[in-house]
């Protein structure tokens, strides 16, 4: 198997991991691997009554280069808030007053998730 093939199964992994997480804390998943062409991507677009998260999913076999926040540039930030515009005005349905939007970070590394609520305040 190759590096690619091993590296994609093993993100493909986390996210649904991720995904269970979420819908276990009671979200409904709207999108998952949601692009704006070249733009960018957002792993999983969820809600919650009045909240609507943008999460992104690392999955992490080791901390050696950081945690899985050191891993979230300026570029990527960008890039979310970017494909998250795209996703609601493609979806306005879900842009309603009274909506709360966050980004989150769920880190999956072993058996541990880790779920970094707000990760840009």
């Amino acid at each position: 198997m190759s590096d690619g093939c091993h590296n994609r199964d093993f993100g493909t992994d986390g996210e649904d991991r991720a995904a269970d997480f979420l819908e276990k804390n009671r979200f409904s998943i709207l999108e998952r691997n949601y692009r704006f062409g070249r733009y960018g991507e957002i792993d999983i677009i969820a809600r919650r009554e009045d909240l609507v998260i943008f999460a992104e999913v690392k999955n992490r076999g080791t901390e050696r280069y950081g945690g899985a926040l050191y891993s979230i540039s300026a570029r990527k930030k960008k890039s979310l808030k970017t494909t998250a515009r795209a996703f609601l005005a493609s979806s306005p349905e879900h842009d309603r007053p009274g909506t709360t939007f966050r980004f989150d970070l769920i880190s999956v590394r072993d058996d541990a998730i880790e779920w970094i609520e707000d990760m840009f305040r």
